[in-house]
């Protein structure tokens, strides 16, 4: 989602949140009619890491916003059978929100019909180094417990 702001002052929103709530309308919105034409996978990038550089306020009320739409979103998943996954850094949400995008997860992690990724606290950068850190991790710890290494380290002793 982008551009909430931007449509907010286009349409003379008294708040820029007004935007923020009209786009994630529009996004559920999005979701139901994907799943009624029988869309199966619908991945949305709903906040970047680089939205936590705005101001502290603002950022309070993303993150209220996004607890009131998890809350929402959760009876719209169960009554379709549809799976949440949430993409991205979660830490550094608040832990309302995080613990909130946690519990979707499992509640929804048996349902089939389809599946919807939210990225959040996300950006296609923090990714890849995250996927090159935990290869990285998991070349150490391959090497530390395969007995071919463990002779290496033998001999060099």
């Amino acid at each position: 989602m982008d551009g909430n702001r931007r449509y907010a002052k286009k349409k003379k929103l008294k708040d820029v949140m007004e935007g923020h709530e009209a786009g994630c309308l529009a996004l559920m919105s999005i979701f139901v009619y994907c799943y009624e034409l029988g869309v199966k996978y619908v991945t949305a990038y709903a906040f970047s890491i680089d939205n936590f550089k705005r101001r502290p306020e603002e950022v309070e009320k993303l993150m209220d916003l996004m607890m009131q739409k998890i809350q929402l979103l959760t009876a719209i998943v169960i009554r379709f059978g549809v799976r949440v996954h949430f993409s991205g850094n979660l830490e550094l949400l608040n832990s309302d929100v995080r613990g909130a995008a946690k519990k979707l997860m499992e509640d929804t992690c048996d349902n089939s019909n389809a599946v919807l990724t939210i990225c959040i606290a996300y950006t296609s950068t923090d990714e890849i180094v995250h996927a090159i850190q935990q290869s990285c991790e998991d070349v150490l710890n391959f090497q530390r417990n395969h007995p071919y290494f463990e002779k290496k380290k033998k001999l060099l002793l």
